[in-house]
């Protein structure tokens, strides 16, 4: 298995991700996490902590070659 195919396989079994929302247009991903529930939890933690930074939860599945046929 080489690297690419690990990277792959972990961005499907961790669909939503953390995003931290940037200046003009940009974001970071700051977490990758197996449900929306998780992802919300870390949301009100970081929104807690750090109020001035702007987060967003998004549902990111990675663009392969079998969803580029479906579009």
């Amino acid at each position: 298995m080489t690297n690419r195919e690990i990277l792959i396989t972990e961005d499907y079994t961790r669909p939503w991700a953390l995003m931290r929302l940037l200046p003009k247009c940009q974001r970071y991903t700051v977490a990758r996490f197996f449900n929306r529930q998780d992802a919300d939890n870390h949301l009100r933690f970081l929104d807690r902590y750090m109020p001035e930074a702007k987060f967003e939860v998004v549902f990111d599945l990675p663009v392969n070659d079998h969803t580029d046929q479906l579009l």
